[in-house]
Parts: structure tokens; C-alpha cells; sequence
């Protein structure tokens, strides 16, 4: 689909009909959102598909009860987290892609990165964090929307380790956003956008 269809295509909806979709579609989804760039090419994203009726059941728990309906309705939930443990991260990378990456890479993520990583302030790697977050989100609203589904994205849920003790995902994770996804005759409606000569200039 051309880009500027896509986006313009794209919709907030938060009322879905209720059919199943695919895990096979909903990891190819998050796969296609995953080519986001990265600061560093850090890739530090994380996502979990709550696929069980108990855990998404769970997950109400923790999210303001306006968005409850849509939560039950999805076709798939998925929750993205941030890796906190970027470090780790970065070695990580390394090993994985040891068989990809040359040697200057390497490098980089075994050792410079790394160093850089145990240099960040609180406030900056949270920042940093969010950053890397925001640009992997649109991405997944974008793909999403080229599978043919719907779907919204929610801040209004308790943003602690609670969601990390109901879904069993490691504490280094930090959950950012909940997105359900689906089916539904309710395309959603545009949303006022500023014109270009407040949002834009050249000097």
C-alpha cells in the first residue's frame, strides 16, 4: 500500500468484533515492525502476545476500566516493553549477530556501547528509552493496519512491575504500551492535524 494511504488510512479504534487473529499474523506483524530504526541500532523492544484468556483476564488488573471493552474485544493483545538492561542488550547483539556483523561492529557492541550504556543518567536512558519506543510503536501501528486489522495504542494502564508479575516477563523489561488489535466495521475517524506552517520551517 502506498505510505501516505496507509497513514492516512490509519485510525485510532478501540471497539473490535471479537474474531481471533492469527498468532502467525501477529508475529508477522511484530517482525515487520521490528525493521525500526534504533538509536545505536539498539533494538530495545520488547514484545509480549497475551494470547491465554487468563493472562489478558489478568491484565484488566492493571488497566483504567474505560479500556477494559476493548481489551476483551481484540483479535490479539500484545504489550511492548523497553529493555532497561541495555548493556546486556548490546551484548546480546553481538552474540547473535556475531555471524553478520564485522569487526568494527563487534566492537562497537561488545565494548564501546556498552561502556556508553553504564554512562547514562536515569533520566537520559529513560528518555532514550522512550525514544527507541515511540519510533518501533508507529511502525507496529503501520503494519498493523497493512494486515488489515485495527487497532489502538494505551497509556492508560499501570505502568509498573505489576504488569510484568501478572504476564511472568522478566523485571528488566519495562512495559510502555498495550495494543489490542482486530477486526472491526469501525474504521475510525481522522483526527484534526495541524498545517504545515505550524509545524514546519525553513531558515
Amino acid at each position: 500500500m502506498d505510505y501516505v494511504k496507509l497513514n492516512k488510512s490509519r485510525h485510532a479504534v478501540k471497539f473490535f468484533d471479537g474474531t481471533k487473529i492469527p498468532t502467525v499474523d501477529v508475529k508477522q506483524i511484530i517482525s515487520a515492525a521490528s525493521l525500526a530504526p534504533s538509536a545505536h541500532n539498539i533494538q530495545s523492544w520488547h514484545f509480549v502476545i497475551v494470547e491465554s484468556a487468563e493472562k489478558r483476564e489478568a491484565l484488566l488488573q492493571v488497566v483504567k476500566p474505560g479500556n477494559h471493552e476493548q481489551i476483551k474485544q481484540a483479535g490479539a493483545v500484545i504489550v511492548l516493553f523497553s529493555d532497561t538492561d541495555l548493556v546486556e542488550r548490546s551484548r546480546e547483539i553481538a552474540r547473535l549477530g556475531a555471524g553478520e556483523l564485522d569487526d568494527e561492529q563487534l566492537l562497537r557492541f561488545n565494548s564501546q556501547y556498552p561502556q556508553m550504556y553504564e554512562g547514562f543518567e536515569e533520566l537520559y536512558e529513560s528518555n532514550y528509552l522512550s525514544i527507541n519506543t515511540g519510533i518501533v510503536a508507529m511502525n507496529l501501528a503501520l503494519a498493523i493496519k497493512n494486515y488489515g486489522y485495527e487497532s489502538n495504542m494505551l497509556l492508560g494502564f499501570d505502568r509498573t512491575s505489576a504488569v510484568n508479575e501478572l504476564l511472568e516477563v522478566e523485571r528488566r523489561y519495562r512495559p510502555e504500551l498495550i495494543i489490542p488489535l482486530g477486526r472491526t466495521e469501525n474504521k475510525g475517524k481522522p483526527s484534526y492535524r495541524l498545517p504545515q506552517s505550524r509545524i514546519m520551517e525553513i531558515r
